[in-house]
């Protein structure tokens, strides 16, 4: 029997609990689902995997606290960056539609980052988002970054239509990564929410 990744145990999740950016994780996690699919729940791991503490880029100074895969992509992620064992940052990443983003707001890709400077935006390189993705990123220690984020379109009608491209794409390859509680406590949150 093959060992389970640690991405997708108990006790990366039950570790992952502690941090105190475990809640702003949730609700941005649910957030994302709740706009890419009408039943997210139906969805969970034919279309959507989400990891816990994976292993991916770590280093030393910088671990993701969680990944959200849409079929063959990445599309959401948290980094916490630590000094001697302390934290002193997060970095959000989030892909969305390219062009739903600027339909939304009216911007380029220049316009967006000339309008929001405490965020970057990159096209992205995927393969899977058929030239349409663009990846959105900021430094929590940027003070007023998170409002920046925040005051987007980053709602079904930018994130559903990256969201039924990469479903389009079949099944990603991170089912082995998907951690099965963590994912149940943020459908858990968001049924509360509903």
């Amino acid at each position: 029997m093959p060992d389970i990744d640690p991405a997708a145990t108990d006790a990366n999740f039950k570790l992952l609990q502690t941090d105190p950016f475990f809640d702003v994780v949730v609700d941005l996690i649910a957030g994302y689902l709740a706009s890419a699919f009408d039943d997210p729940a139906a969805a969970e791991v034919d279309q959507w995997t989400l990891s816990c503490l994976p292993d991916t880029n770590k280093t030393a100074e910088r671990e993701r606290l969680f990944a959200l895969n849409i079929g063959p992509m990445e599309v959401l992620y948290v980094e916490r960056y630590t000094e001697n064992g302390e934290t002193v940052d997060f970095r959000t990443v989030l892909f969305t539609s390219l062009s739903a983003l600027q339909r939304s707001t009216g911007y380029s890709l220049d316009g967006l980052a000339m309008a929001n400077p405490l965020l970057r935006f990159k096209q992205t390189e995927h393969a899977s988002a058929d030239g349409d993705g663009v990846l959105i990123d900021w430094f929590l220690s940027d003070e007023g970054a998170d409002e920046q984020f925040f005051e987007l379109p980053l709602d079904e009608t930018t994130i559903r239509p990256l969201a039924e491209l990469l479903v389009s794409k079949g099944r990603g390859p991170f089912a082995q990564y998907h951690n099965r509680s963590f994912a149940q406590h943020v459908l858990d949150v968001m049924n509360e929410d509903a």
